[in-house]
């Protein structure tokens, strides 16, 4: 059984950049049209135009999956350059500020909504409450019909 000679040398990864593209550029432009999106729904849902912010999630939606999609596809033994590394840096942050931004105002929003949910739900169950004391009868605006109310009842018990 004939050995391997010593000086071949496993397959060797792809250590230069001409071997295949980058696609941090296109990650980078993706992540910033979806960091521009963010802000573009969290602006809207801040001045309350909910009915506009419907539109936004089918593309929300794509270019989160699309981020996703690229950045599987970025070999991690390619180099990049420094200018590349500063530029997704960047875009990354304002894709994380704008995420941030976004979730805080969808927060607030929801807790908004609950609050004003159980306020509604309160003042329902408020008046629909029976009265469980005696109280003076509400007074009659003059030229109203009057409805018959049961003012006291007596009972004999000399029988």
């Amino acid at each position: 059984m004939p050995l391997p000679a010593r000086n071949s040398l496993p397959p060797a990864r792809s250590n230069n950049a001409a071997a295949g593209p980058s696609n941090i550029p296109v990650l980078c432009a993706v992540a910033n049209e979806l960091a521009t999106l963010l802000d573009r729904e969290t602006a809207l849902i801040r001045a309350m135009k909910l009915m506009e912010i419907g539109p936004l999630q089918a593309d929300k939606a794509r270019l989160t999956q699309l981020c996703g999609t690229t950045l599987k596809t970025i070999d991690p033994a390619v180099p990049v350059s420094n200018a590349l590394k500063e530029q997704w840096r960047a875009v990354s942050k304002k894709l994380g500020d704008a995420a941030i931004a976004n979730e805080m105002a969808l927060r607030v929003g929801h807790a908004a909504t609950d609050q004003l949910v159980s306020a509604i739900i309160g003042q329902i169950q408020k008046d629909r409450a029976v009265t469980n004391a005696y109280a003076r009868p509400k007074a009659i605006a003059p030229g109203a019909a009057r409805r018959p109310t049961l003012a006291g009842v007596t009972i004999d018990r000399s029988l």
